[in-house]
């Protein structure tokens, strides 16, 4: 691998784990509609990944539940803006001291299919806003996350950015744009065609030093 020019992060199952969170703000959501169904964590923890959308069809359809989507997105959203900077997750060992790291050598952006709250959330949350230089969720741009990294690269004019997350989407759509994927493994998913793998955020943050780039070089 060449020396990267910029690092995009996932958050969820990369970052931080908030499953707990978000099953909180779902089981609120569902008490305002008056629906009897309630979820846990573990429960929304297969649907990580994709878009809050998609992650709603999947859950209701399933659950055999009869609501209108869009009333139950517009609620979940609102929530979601409310109770996740106070709920907020867990971070993974060694992510606050790796990003500060990294924040010397690269420039660090976030990606995520999440709400359009979800990543001023994580930031305001982990006291992190100071090491990112952008961030983007799909409730923001709602296309596909191959276009909103090539959109993250062609507004910063990066030509081979890294792009680190948890899933096999994640990797699809980092190849579907013509970048480097780095698979965590510690994460929530799983990856059979990553271009590198790392069992720790610790071990991404080694393999990305400068140091290394020059010893190979």
């Amino acid at each position: 691998m060449t020396r990267p020019d910029a690092i995009i992060f996932d958050m969820d199952g990369t970052l931080w784990d908030a499953t707990q969170s978000y099953a909180q703000i779902w089981n609120e959501t569902f008490a305002q509609m008056g629906i009897p169904s309630r979820l846990s964590g573990q429960e929304l923890h297969i649907h990580m990944g994709s878009s809050l959308d998609e992650i709603i069809h999947q859950v209701i359809t399933a659950q055999g539940i009869h609501i209108d989507l869009n009333e139950f997105l517009r609620r979940l959203t609102l929530n979601e803006a409310r109770l996740m900077p106070r709920l907020g997750g867990t971070l993974y060992d060694g992510v606050r001291s790796g990003l500060e790291t990294l924040a010397k050598d690269y420039p660090l952006l976030l990606l995520s299919n999440c709400s359009a709250s979800g990543l001023r959330n994580f930031m305001h949350f982990t006291g992190t806003h100071h090491l990112f230089s952008d961030a983007l969720t799909h409730g923001e741009r709602p296309v596909p996350k191959s276009e909103n990294l090539l959109f993250l690269a062609q507004k910063h004019r990066f030509t081979a950015p890294v792009y680190m997350g948890d899933t096999q989407a994640d990797c699809d759509a980092t190849h579907q744009a013509g970048f480097t994927f780095a698979f965590a493994r510690y994460g929530f998913g799983s990856c059979h065609d990553s271009d590198f793998a790392v069992d720790s955020f610790t071990e991404f943050v080694k393999l990305l030093s400068p140091d290394r780039f020059a010893q190979s070089n």
